[in-house]
């Protein structure tokens, strides 16, 4: 129980600590870090998928908070910049990445060989297990990939992402379903829509909590990708290094392990 209210405790902090301030843009949010830094770093990012990044009213005002959102802090303030934040789909942050419209892109985005050679991707920071959301009511039926892996069943993913190359890949019979936005896929899988959703497991546990009637299959998808890293503009080695510095960092403090156990606890409303 301690533990709990010290969790708690930092994710209040966490939003006390940097103030939030307002934006002409509904979709950039803006962090000032330390009111003493005159720059901003830009982070894109996709703000559908938590605990990773999804929006949330802080004090009257709609932000977006998260997983990514707290190392992007971390990494801004070892640049001594305030933070902005682009929220865009997913499928076209490596686009606005490309043209210079953002410095750095995390949306939980795992590092592809077809990615790599777009962009450069930081050291990983957190590695997660990608699995399949269902209805309880469907537990004791699809009990395997191949329960599933039917022309009569309705497998969801979200457009761009390392996800929908595994529905290719595992469910290719089946009939699939690619939207922009996990939200609306997960709503469909609780409204009998779909009959799978593959997500990570973290954001498969939030949604377990948050939406009734749904569970997580009893087997993975895949062995374990490769993780969530950072990714930059090719050849900027001098923000690579750094944020590399950053992730290294807030692992061998434990701050990694903090961040994700306020992120799970703020998204599950408890």
């Amino acid at each position: 129980m301690k533990k709990l209210f010290s969790i708690i405790a930092l994710v209040i902090m966490s939003f006390t600590t940097f103030t939030l301030a307002a934006c002409s843009s509904s979709n950039v949010f803006t962090y000032v870090i330390d009111e003493s830094f005159t720059e901003y770093i830009t982070m894109g990012t996709s703000a559908d998928y938590a605990p990773y990044e999804w929006p949330m009213n802080v004090g009257g005002k709609q932000t977006i908070v998260g997983i990514d959102i707290e190392i992007a802090k971390h990494i801004a303030q070892a640049l001594g910049k305030n933070l902005k934040v682009v929220n865009k789909s997913f499928d076209f942050l490596l686009d606005d990445l490309q043209s210079g419209k953002v410095d750095f892109v995390m949306a939980a985005m795992t590092p592809t060989e077809a990615r790599a050679q777009k962009v450069d991707f930081s050291n990983i920071y957190y590695e997660a297990t990608q699995v399949l959301l269902i209805q309880t009511i469907n537990l004791n039926i699809y009990s395997s990939i191949d329960s599933l892996n039917l022309s009569s069943k309705r497998v969801g993913a979200q457009m761009g992402s390392i996800q929908a190359d595994l529905l290719a890949e595992f469910f290719p019979n089946s009939q699939a379903t690619i939207l922009a936005a996990v939200p609306d896929l997960a709503l469909r899988l609780q409204q009998g829509q779909l009959d799978g959703l593959i997500v990570e497991k973290p954001v498969a546990d939030g949604y377990v909590i948050n939406l009734s009637g749904l569970s997580i299959a009893p087997f993975i998808i895949g062995e374990p990708d490769g993780g969530s890293a950072v990714a930059v503009q090719k050849g900027n080695q001098t923000l690579l290094a750094l944020i590399n510095q950053v992730i290294a960092d807030l692992i061998s403090s434990g701050t990694l392990d903090d961040i994700v156990a306020q992120m799970v606890i703020l998204n599950s409303g408890e």
